[in-house]
């Protein structure tokens, strides 16, 4: 993958030499040219010194061309900047932002942007998180496991699909629906709509078939 990581912070050198190692194409900026010293030799992205908001310094990046864009910088109002911008102007497929603020998280994670708070601040939950199919996770195993609960993110490809025809007698069956930070039980007219989540009680038996379904 390609990845953009914005904030060269302690949190930053982490994530960019642990990319750097599992052999990611790393590139990341600080306005700090002295905190690129605490990047290890193993580091063999690029540095780029500039503001992480900044649209000439993103596009000197490559961002246009980035798989993930990772703003880790030490304040909030950057991260929320530099990642919708990378969300909403770039169209970059996967935006991950570090969040102190909890209320700030939970709006942008309705937006489709992965949140990293002060609680859970590990590169291995980032690494998880890339490492796993981005638009599908299983989140509960209900049991022993015969039943799980899986979220799904709705994709261009799933656009304007109706919940009924995701529901599968016995397999398959749609409980609730997040949109725009409202979450609301889904009815037989309801339509996905792009970058809605689905949460999804399916069978384990099934679980290939959905993901088929859901061309994920």
């Amino acid at each position: 993958m390609k990845v953009l990581v914005i904030g060269c912070g302690k949190f930053g050198v982490r994530m960019a030499e642990n990319l750097t190692r599992k052999n990611h194409d790393v590139v990341i900026v600080d306005s700090d040219p002295e905190s690129f010293h605490a990047l290890s030799e193993e580091f063999t992205g690029r540095t780029i010194c500039g503001v992480g908001y900044d649209r000439d310094v993103l596009e000197e990046a490559g961002i246009s061309s980035m798989d993930v864009v990772i703003s880790c910088a030490s304040s909030d109002s950057m991260n929320a900047v530099a990642a919708n911008i990378a969300k909403n102007v770039f169209h970059v497929p996967t935006v991950i932002a570090r969040m102190y603020d909890p209320t700030r998280a939970r709006m942008f994670e309705s937006m489709g942007i992965y949140t990293v708070s002060i609680t859970r601040l590990g590169t291995d939950n980032v690494m998880e998180f890339l490492e796993d199919n981005k638009s599908w996770r299983v989140i509960r195993k209900l049991g022993s496991g015969d039943v799980q609960l899986v979220r799904v993110r709705v994709t261009f490809a799933t656009e304007g699909m109706k919940l009924s025809d995701l529901t599968v007698e016995g397999k398959m069956t749609p409980v609730a629906v997040e949109r725009g930070g409202h979450s609301l039980l889904p009815d037989k007219e309801m339509r996905c709509e792009y970058n809605d989540m689905l949460y999804l009680a399916i069978s384990r038996d099934f679980l290939l078939k959905a993901r088929d379904m859901l061309q994920l």
